[in-house]
């Protein structure tokens, strides 16, 4: 796929020419690597009608492969600086499949544009500022926007706690709230090389798709309670269940309830809960939610 953007050579280009600066406060670093594009363009499965979103399009290089493989589809870009705004509506001002919108990502109504779009299976595809990674993704997921498919670029370590399992230095509260909404898995390491500027880390290209049908959503009594729990265990996770859950900051239990649940569940009172399943992170929430109502 040939992407001209996507070249060191045009991205100083075009920055010299637009007069652009990178702001370092909006954690902007462009991809100059048409092979990264490729292997994000082939991991998202675009048909060619989809709704595609495009979160924090810089100047376009993602942007034009991703036009590049629509016919019937569309794209929404979705850029907070004012200035690339304005580069990307002149370089793409003659294509009509694509949309930017000069807003922040935080602040979208991810769910407006779910119910907008009902007809049309809808991808989220996202080189991600490292600084709001976490609440765009968890924002994103919250929302319950029906989303076939959500792959995104962010810091190596950020995605290998998302895609971590049980007992696992890197399974956490972020493991959990990802994988109770979808399934995630790295698709690719990318080097710091093949961004302009460079950053001081690697990152790796994160997929998210669909359960067919979802494991946990539907056997949470209480979502809010549910998470409540899971940020306790992981506030304290060198500690046993018991006792990250009996002297939580996050929630107020009595420990002889959380002995007697534990039992119940037959889980081992010295047990640490970063070795939980989240299965059995939901049925200890379950159980601990009916004895306190």
């Amino acid at each position: 796929m040939l992407n001209k953007i996507a070249t060191p050579s045009e991205t100083k280009k075009i920055l010299k020419e637009y007069g652009l600066r990178l702001k370092k406060g909006l954690g902007q670093n462009f991809l100059i690597d048409a092979n990264i594009i490729d292997i994000i363009i082939d991991a998202a499965e675009i048909k060619g009608d989809e709704l595609l979103i495009e979160i924090g399009p810089g100047i376009g290089s993602l942007t034009q492969a991703l036009l590049e493989e629509l016919e019937n589809g569309q794209l929404i870009a979705v850029e907070k600086d004012s200035e690339m705004v304005a580069v990307l509506k002149e370089i793409f001002a003659e294509e009509n499949k694509l949309e930017v919108l000069n807003e922040d990502a935080l602040e979208i109504d991810w769910a407006k544009i779910g119910e907008e779009n009902k007809a049309k299976a809808i991808k989220v595809i996202a080189n991600l500022p490292y600084y709001v990674t976490t609440p765009i993704i968890m924002g994103i997921l919250e929302s319950d926007i029906d989303l076939e498919k959500m792959i995104f670029m962010v810091q190596k370590e950020v995605g290998e706690r998302i895609c971590s399992g049980p007992g696992t230095k890197k399974f956490g509260s972020l493991s959990v709230a990802v994988q109770y909404h979808m399934q995630p898995e790295i698709v690719h390491q990318v080097p710091s090389s093949v961004f302009l500027p460079q950053p001081d880390v690697d990152s790796v290209i994160v997929s998210l798709t669909p359960y067919s049908e979802n494991p946990y959503q539907e056997e949470v009594i209480d979502k809010d309670f549910f998470f409540q729990i899971v940020k306790s265990i992981f506030q304290q996770r060198r500690k046993t269940l018991r006792n990250s859950l009996s002297k939580s900051a996050v929630i107020n239990l009595d420990r002889d309830l959380v002995t007697e649940a534990l039992e119940l569940e037959g889980i081992g009172l010295k047990k640490r809960g970063e070795k939980l399943e989240i299965s059995e992170m939901i049925s200890i929430s379950n159980r601990i939610y009916k004895m306190r109502n």
